[in-house]
């Protein structure tokens, strides 16, 4: 069971901030920053509409955003999101070939989750859960407890891969087995020690495509 943010995309680039920021009304990046996240987690547990996301955003930066503007940022917030590792996405790939059962559990809002089950990648999933949908977020208990109901197996046959460590806690306090997600590689020799597969280890996040379909 696979995050999103920073597993299977990369963490927000600079430049995709620095356009956030730049549509929020010339901003400093910093001060962007620190308005965005504060409401985000309500936000991505869909206690808040994108309009009411964006309108505290600007009301935390002393400006008020007109609808163009909030169309404009919610687009620019998705593609931030959209940068995906081709290491995790080589990873994916050759669990589903190996025959492991994929899920993706990830924290985000509505318009984002959309975007994501629009990819290509979304194909390879049994599974698309998030927080919007859950209700809940992670760490939050609840979270985990429902992503593991829809898989309809115990939570000790359910591997969690998360970069944030307060995830991994709280799914290990579950019973789940955990990856701290640090890279592809790292990722895929954990999984091979858990599930087995020497398979897993024939490829890395430096190899191409083509090496790893070898």
């Amino acid at each position: 069971m696979f995050d999103f943010g920073g597993v299977i995309c990369t963490p927000q680039p600079d430049a995709d901030l620095a356009a956030l920021a730049a549509a929020a009304g010339a901003v400093p990046v910093a001060d962007f920053w620190a308005a965005y996240w504060p409401s985000r987690a309500a936000y991505d547990q869909a206690l808040l509409t994108a309009a009411e996301f964006w309108h505290d955003v600007a009301s935390r930066l002393g400006r008020t955003f007109a609808a163009p503007q909030v169309d404009e940022l919610i687009r620019l917030d998705i593609a931030s999101w959209m940068h995906l590792r081709e290491g995790t996405l080589a990873l994916i790939r050759d669990l589903e070939s190996a025959g492991q059962r994929l899920a993706v559990l990830s924290n985000m809002p509505v318009e984002v989750a959309r975007a994501v089950e629009a990819l290509p990648l979304a194909r390879h999933f049994e599974y698309l859960l998030f927080s919007c949908d859950l209700r809940a977020v992670k760490p939050d208990p609840r979270c985990f407890g429902q992503a593991v109901d829809r898989l309809g197996v115990p939570a000790d046959q359910v591997t969690l891969i998360d970069d944030r460590q307060e995830n991994v806690t709280a799914a290990a306090r579950l019973g789940l087995h955990t990856i701290r997600f640090t890279d592809p590689g790292q990722t895929r020799a954990g999984l091979a020690g858990i599930i087995g597969g020497d398979t897993l280890l024939c490829c890395s996040d430096t190899y191409t495509d083509s090496l790893c379909a070898g």
